[in-house]
């Protein structure tokens, strides 16, 4: 379930979880007094996340650029498991 921080004037910071994404959330009602919150856009938590994940959210989900030259050469394999049905092709 998604969760979403809000902020009311009067009581602060609150999270509400919600069932759906449906629709943007930006404003909803302060739980205790009612008053429109308006929604705090906070990191996601990476601290326990794969360190290769997190590496990738931190830079960004910018495509790298990649020229030919610095892809690694295709060898063709001979096969190591012998197939005698196969013979000729």
């Amino acid at each position: 379930m998604p969760s979403y921080t809000f902020s009311c004037k009067k009581c602060g910071e609150f999270t509400l979880w919600f069932q759906h994404m449906r629709g943007t959330r930006q404003e909803v009602q302060c739980p205790e007094c009612s008053e429109a919150a308006k929604r705090v856009f906070k990191p996601p938590i990476t601290f326990n996340m794969d360190s290769r994940v997190k590496k990738r959210i931190e830079k960004g989900m910018e495509p790298r650029v990649v020229n030919k030259k610095d892809l690694p050469k295709n060898t063709k394999r001979n096969p190591t498991i012998s197939r005698p049905w196969q013979a000729g092709h």
